[in-house]
């Protein structure tokens, strides 16, 4: 084997990388009808392993596997199994629309070897498909059929999806893959869904997925994507399919239209999404975007309605593609298949660990003899070396945000807690001492108060969870120490106390399992308040 053949297969091992197993044959069941459209018009680039659904009166429309994790030995070792992807990118001209951001993905679908993955359309949604689908008109003409269809706004795209379920159910309900025991459903992907099968999944390395593009070497923007410049063609739509695929065999997910997710906008702060809930996510770029701007990370938000707000915005360069999902738990069998993985991962111990990927090539370093491979050898620990920093930095980054946050939340739980404690007293007070009137109002302020506590809580205890749970144990505890460190430094005590209190929770939910429970945590926070039976 050559020199720089085994450096790269090597890096390939030590980076993780699973060979992509895409579903095999044809996902029509044997009592589904089969598509009878010429596949030129829903799947020009058809290969064997392509994951194919029927649509009305004869269409198809092609998907293909994404896989979140390699194989395991039994089921259960992957329920709670899931992927930590880096988003967005370090050098995004608006940081605030596109920075830089951790997420996790997982999929909806178990495959042979345990391994989970889900679904998502080889192809943008084309005018054909939209147009039977929606009207269940079969002689409904189309000038090109194999054009992406647009002009929709994203309750168009979600009602696609619905009347495309209902459609199969009716008629093809052995065509969907099942999960839990039930079968799956088409909806639009996750905007993490999305950006990590765009940026190619496991079919590429972390390293390579890091790249907001998937330009191989000797290739060019043009021999992927349609997109505003002379030299791509660009100025208008274009037949699905043209261009190369990505490193999941993914057509068109850079240019020719924008396309929609199921999630809404969220703005970026540093290592994570802003709080507030926007309109509509568009990815991908489109024939109108510019070179420079067409990149995996890209984000647009479109409003849902248009200036007026009279009209679903609807625009001729946005368009759609679909995944195919299902339900999270499902039955009782699962949820306790569920609960007996949680309890296991909780008390994994966490006291040996494996040789480090560095470590792994640097004592391969010191057993090769042969210069070529060493010096290969030495670069690959340089490179990978540089990217454990990176990802440490961001991941520190993103344990010191959520303290930080938690910290903010706690004191709003605790000030929304004194709160209610005082229209408590007002509620609870003699009839002499006040009127029906006041009392009356004070339950109301209670109500409302009520329900902004229990969103800070709420929302407090996630973020104990994902500090317990998310992250080792040694980098959580030193982001907590770094803070302490700066609040002495500043002489800020407020923010101290809150910070010790969400240590004191965080190592209470790590070692025990009966603290876990809403109210047991609640009782750490806040103690043992009248109106919390209210």
């Amino acid at each position: 084997m050559k020199i720089k053949a085994c450096a790269t297969m090597l890096l390939g091992l030590v980076l993780q990388t699973p060979d992509v197993f895409a579903q095999s044959g044809n996902a029509v069941g044997a009592s589904a009808p089969k598509p009878t459209w010429p596949v030129a018009e829903w799947n020009p680039n058809a290969t064997g392993d392509d994951f194919v659904l029927p649509l009305p009166c004869g269409g198809g429309i092609a998907f293909r596997a994404v896989y979140t994790s390699g194989s395991h030995q039994d089921a259960d070792q992957a329920l709670l199994e899931d992927r930590l992807v880096m988003l967005g990118g370090s050098d995004e001209e608006v940081p605030a629309i596109s920075y830089l951001r951790p997420d996790y993905v997982s999929g909806a679908f178990e495959g042979k070897q345990h391994e989970r993955y889900f679904l998502i359309g080889k192809y943008e949604v084309t005018a054909k498909q939209y147009a039977v689908v929606m009207s269940g008109n079969c002689s409904v003409k189309i000038e090109v059929p194999s054009l992406p269809a647009s002009d929709l706004s994203w309750f168009d795209a979600v009602d696609f999806s619905r009347k495309l379920n209902r459609w199969l159910s009716e008629n093809a309900g052995s065509a969907l893959p099942r999960a839990s025991g039930r079968p799956g459903f088409v909806r639009l992907p996750s905007e993490a869904e999305w950006e990590f099968a765009a940026r190619g999944g496991l079919a590429v390395s972390d390293s390579e997925r890091a790249n907001p593009t998937f330009l191989k070497s000797g290739t060019s923007l043009d021999d992927y994507a349609w997109f505003a410049g002379a030299n791509s063609s660009g100025g208008e739509r274009h037949p699905i399919g043209q261009r190369k695929p990505n490193p999941l065999n993914l057509y068109d997910v850079l240019g020719n239209v924008d396309e929609m997710v199921f999630d809404m906008f969220h703005m970026v702060r540093v290592s994570r999404l802003h709080g507030q809930a926007g309109a509509v996510v568009a990815r991908g770029g489109s024939f109108r975007t510019t070179a420079e701007a067409m990149r995996s990370s890209t984000r647009t938000e479109l409003p849902l309605y248009d200036a007026d707000g009279q009209k679903e915005l609807k625009l001729e360069n946005v368009g759609f593609r679909v995944a195919i999902g299902a339900v999270a738990v499902g039955d009782f069998g699962r949820a306790q298949a569920l609960q007996k993985q949680w309890d296991n991962i909780l008390r994994e111990a966490k006291t040996t660990r494996k040789e480090t990927a560095i470590q792994t090539l640097e004592r391969l370093l010191r057993e090769t003899s042969e210069p070529g491979l060493r010096q290969q050898l030495r670069d690959v620990v340089a490179d990978l070396g540089q990217t454990y920093r990176q990802r440490s930095e961001l991941m520190a980054s993103a344990i010191r945000q959520l303290w930080l946050h938690a910290d903010t939340i706690r004191m709003n739980v605790l000030n929304s807690a004194q709160q209610l404690d005082q229209w408590q007293l007002v509620v609870q007070e003699p009839d002499a001492a006040s009127s029906a009137q006041r009392k009356a109002a004070a339950k109301d302020r209670m109500a409302e108060e009520r329900l902004r506590f229990d969103g800070f809580l709420s929302t407090y205890f996630d973020l104990v969870i994902q500090l317990a749970t998310n992250f080792e144990q040694a980098d959580v505890d030193l982001q907590a120490s770094a803070l302490r460190r700066e609040f002495e430094l500043l002489g800020d005590k407020s923010q101290s106390e809150q910070l010790e209190g969400s240590v004191k929770l965080v190592e209470l939910y790590r070692r025990n399992v009966a603290s876990r429970t809403t109210t047991a945590m609640r009782a750490a926070v806040i103690g043992d308040r009248k109106w919390l039976a209210r």
